[in-house]
């Protein structure tokens, strides 16, 4: 089972593009972060201690939990803002600290990022290092793909580049 995070504020854009086609491709499950209600962390720790991996927040990040907890596979689609992923899809990023490390031990966790740049640009090589980072300290596996979404052009070979990733998934 594979859960994938589309994090474009902008419904329609190259993200939600990039993961419609991804799930087209693998059969995943497509949560949207602009669609769903998630408030920020509060740092509180209820989630290691009391709440036993649960999060004390009443808002919709427990199911999406849940089904990260069940999944093999956690694929992640934003574009970069600032030179890092939404804030919306941040807000998801930063709940999944109730999830243990045993819990993501052997997932893999793809993560495909869209910028107006070349694929070769320098953003891509710092953010595919910060999440190879936090892939290391979970214990999970890590793909990533930065690709180019300068115009519609530049969207059409990164669709192909994002489809050839998720047949091989």
């Amino acid at each position: 089972m594979e859960i994938v995070i589309a994090g474009s504020p902008r419904k329609g854009m190259y993200s939600d593009r990039f993961a419609q086609a991804w799930c087209d491709e693998t059969g995943a499950e497509l949560i949207y972060a602009r669609s769903v209600n998630v408030g920020p962390c509060h740092g509180c720790g209820w989630c290691k201690g009391k709440g036993n991996g649960k999060c004390v927040q009443k808002d919709d990040m427990p199911e999406i939990l849940e089904k990260i907890r069940k999944a093999d596979r956690l694929t992640i689609f934003s574009p970069i803002y600032w030179w890092q992923v939404t804030a919306q899809t941040k807000l998801i990023l930063d709940r999944l600290y109730p999830i243990s490390e045993d819990e993501w031990k052997g997932k893999v966790i793809t993560v495909v990022m869209n910028g107006a740049a070349e694929d070769d640009d320098k953003e891509f090589e710092l953010l595919k290092a910060q999440f190879q980072e936090m892939a290391d300290y979970i214990h999970a596996d890590l793909r990533f793909l930065g690709v180019g979404t300068e115009d519609d052009a530049h969207f059409e070979k990164s669709l192909e580049k994002v489809k050839a990733l998720a047949k091989e998934a």
